[in-house]
């Protein structure tokens, strides 16, 4: 399971404000952002098992994500979905992403998975599980966790949604620092956002801040649950993405 919170359009120095967390099995927490050199330059998290990421942005501001979602014919073999969001990051703005998206989906074989894609032009997730359902994001609050996104039905990401709309974030630093606060909620005075399961839980957590111009984008990440792990500042792989 995963977490993304996405404020679209609502800060008015930056269309793209993120804050993601990655549940994953602890032996498998994955590496820390870096870049990449793909034929888009992108920077992001590496998971040394599938060759993916959970998560990444590209030169162009391209921002794609991926949460698990339950599909009862899941192919086999199947291929990794980190490899999807390392494709999708290959487009040079959402539209394109999504279009290839919608086709990979329908035709090559992945288990059931939510693709959010976003830019500052269009924001979409798709939901691929026993259907294929692409959902464009209008803008405001949305968050995605292994359903439908803003499911009223689940109660973490009900909280989320209502959390943070209760809050205003017209600047950059006003919705990172609602972003990192509600990343880092857990038990017992709110729903668990940060996971502590027995064999698995929130690995890492990442806040992004997509501006117009990249190179004042910021890029924090805890390589480990963010209730008790320090974010770490990684603005400078926006930085080195604009000068590739």
């Amino acid at each position: 399971m995963c977490l993304i919170a996405l404020l679209y359009r609502v800060a008015d120095d930056a269309p793209v404000l993120v804050g993601a967390n990655r549940e994953e099995f602890y032996d498998r927490p994955g590496e820390p952002p870096r870049l990449h050199a793909d034929s888009m330059p992108w920077a992001g998290g590496f998971d040394p098992v599938g060759g993916g990421t959970w998560l990444g942005v590209n030169a162009r501001g391209l921002l794609v994500a991926v949460t698990n979602r339950h599909k009862e014919q899941v192919p086999a073999p199947r291929r990794s979905r980190g490899l999807l969001v390392r494709d999708l990051l290959r487009h040079a703005d959402a539209g394109t992403a999504i279009d290839d998206a919608a086709t990979r989906l329908e035709a090559e074989p992945y288990d059931g998975c939510n693709v959010l894609v976003a830019d500052a032009g269009r924001a979409a997730v798709l939901h691929a599980g026993d259907r294929l359902d692409v959902r464009a994001l209008s803008p405001g609050v949305h968050v995605l966790a292994n359903s439908d996104v803003n499911d009223p039905d689940d109660r973490r990401v009900r909280h989320v949604l209502g959390w943070l709309g209760a809050r205003r974030h017209p600047t950059v630093a006003d919705g990172l620092a609602a972003l990192r606060e509600v990343c880092a909620q857990t038990e017992p005075e709110h729903p668990p956002i940060t996971l502590r399961l027995t064999t698995r839980g929130t690995v890492s957590s990442s806040l992004l801040a997509l501006p117009a111009d990249l190179a004042a984008g910021v890029y924090l990440h805890s390589q480990g649950p963010p209730d008790r792990t320090p974010y770490f500042d990684r603005s400078d792989l926006l930085r080195q993405l604009v000068r590739i």
